[in-house]
């Protein structure tokens, strides 16, 4: 297709821009493992490389420590070109429970914490989970930038924040990328999105499926209909449209599927006719919520 399919992050790491999350490799309320065998989930991730994505969304608070620790069974030595990307400044006590933690102390704990998980010597993009209100923005994103001085840290990255919140902390830190939820149906983050486009700052939707609601039987039934016409899943439309809607847009849809993931990753096979994409730039309504 003829639109831009890659990106670079930070102006300095290229990556094809529908990479993999893997949230979907975590149990329910992101707790535990989602495959009693470890091997399903690593056979999975190389999966992923194998078919050309470069790049893996984690946290280290997803299982916790899970995600980050089979991203490196699986994947290390990285291969040239493949971009990790990880969280901080969460702690988890169990299922859907999360606890700001963005102390410097803290970040500077967790950051060593999935350096080591993720057998690296510098983190590629280290993206603020969440903001802590209890802590001062200087403070936590001072400190992010210690750590991208200290050779810790390529790239910072936020998540979860407002238009006023990202152009705050670009007065305070050289931003890279936000992670906000963001998809057909959700566009409360569309002022972030604008933002981003401005600055040419990356914007890794979370939830681009809708949790799921995009993909399944009960989809938009202008989805739908599209997805007939292109022979394809509403899922995969769905991701095709983050695609064709903006260059910055950058699309990391998670499974513990292996057929979910091909589908997924055939979604930019697809191209959408302008009247396609003016249907579906006008759905509105609201995607389920939760955790990312």
């Amino acid at each position: 297709m003829d639109m831009q399919m890659t990106f670079s992050v930070g102006g300095t790491l290229p990556v094809r821009r529908l990479g993999f999350g893997t949230g979907g490799l975590v149990g329910p309320g992101y707790w535990g493992p989602r495959h009693e065998d470890p091997e399903r989930s690593v056979a999975l991730l190389r999966r992923a490389v194998d078919a050309g994505v470069t790049l893996i969304d984690t946290a280290d608070n997803y299982g916790p420590d899970v995600a980050e620790e089979l991203v490196a069974r699986a994947l290390h030595p990285y291969p040239d070109g493949l971009v990790i990307a990880t969280k901080g400044g969460v702690v988890r006590t169990g299922p859907d429970v999360w606890h700001l933690a963005g102390r410097p102390e803290q970040l500077h704990a967790m950051c060593d914490a999935s350096l080591r998980r993720l057998r690296a010597d510098t983190l590629d993009l280290y993206q603020l989970h969440r903001l802590d209100p209890d802590v001062p923005m200087a403070d936590q994103l001072g400190t992010l930038v210690e750590l991208q001085r200290a050779g810790k840290i390529r790239h910072i990255g936020l998540d979860s924040v407002s238009a006023t919140e990202l152009a705050r902390a670009r007065e305070l830190a050289p931003i890279a990328t936000v992670q906000n939820r963001y998809n057909v149906l959700d566009r409360a983050s569309e002022d972030v999105l604008t933002l981003c486009e401005r600055t040419g700052t990356a914007f890794l939707p979370w939830f681009p499926l809708g949790h799921g609601a995009l993909a399944g039987s009960g989809a938009d039934d202008a989805l739908a209909a599209i997805a007939a016409t292109h022979g394809a899943t509403t899922g995969q439309i769905a991701l095709a449209w983050l695609l064709h809607r903006s260059p910055v847009l950058l699309p990391t849809p998670g499974t513990g599927s292996p057929a979910h993931l091909d589908e997924n990753l055939a979604a930019a096979d697809i191209s959408l006719t302008e009247a396609e994409l003016s249907q579906l730039d006008g759905l509105a309504g609201a995607a389920p919520g939760g955790g990312a």
